[in-house]
């Protein structure tokens, strides 16, 4: 009977060793993903406007007081709202790479997203400042797309992290990955 139990015993104890090698392995915090970080959900949600057409949608996510506004009024951006947004409206970009340089940390952002078009599945790149004013973040977009010269704070570029949208597989990530702003 002794036998059995410390046989038992040593099958427990072989047990709980053996797991505590898993619970360290999944313990590691895991890599932040776009959406888990505030501003650049901000740039994916407009992102996501523009790709729709809801061209309201985007004017009330832009600062009205800078000079990056897309439209003078509500009433301009409402009467510019796509044809087939009706088609896109629920619709979010699922699948995307983006860089993210942080320009001056909590307040100034620039993100560039790779992404498929809704319309004709072709991938696109789209730029999106973000600047945090009085705790709101404030988006605007960025037609030519962004330069060196946008990404350089005190003559040095400004350092980049790179975000995938969940459960992309290496060849998806490398189609989605966008090209660093400061190469045009």
């Amino acid at each position: 009977m002794k036998k059995i139990l410390a046989f038992i015993l040593v099958i427990a104890v072989v047990g709980m060793l053996a797991s505590c090698g898993n619970d360290e392995a999944t313990t590691e915090p895991k890599p932040k993903t776009c959406e888990q970080i505030e501003p650049c959900k901000t740039a994916l949600q407009y992102a996501t406007y523009v790709e729709q057409g809801a061209e309201d949608k985007v004017y009330e996510m832009e600062d009205q007081t800078g000079e990056h506004k897309s439209y003078d009024s509500l009433e301009e951006a409402k009467a510019d709202i796509n044809d087939d947004y009706k088609q896109y409206q629920n619709q979010k970009i699922k699948h995307y790479g983006v860089v993210e340089y942080v320009l001056n940390p909590d307040r100034k952002y620039i993100y560039k997203f790779k992404y498929k078009d809704f319309r004709t599945e072709e991938t696109k790149n789209i730029t999106v400042g973000i600047t945090k004013k009085q705790n709101q973040y404030f988006a605007n977009e960025y037609y030519s797309g962004a330069t060196q010269q946008d990404v350089t704070v005190n003559g040095k570029i400004a350092k980049h992290k790179r975000y995938y949208s969940i459960g992309l597989d290496k060849q998806m990530k490398e189609a989605f990955t966008p090209d660093l702003i400061e190469q045009y």
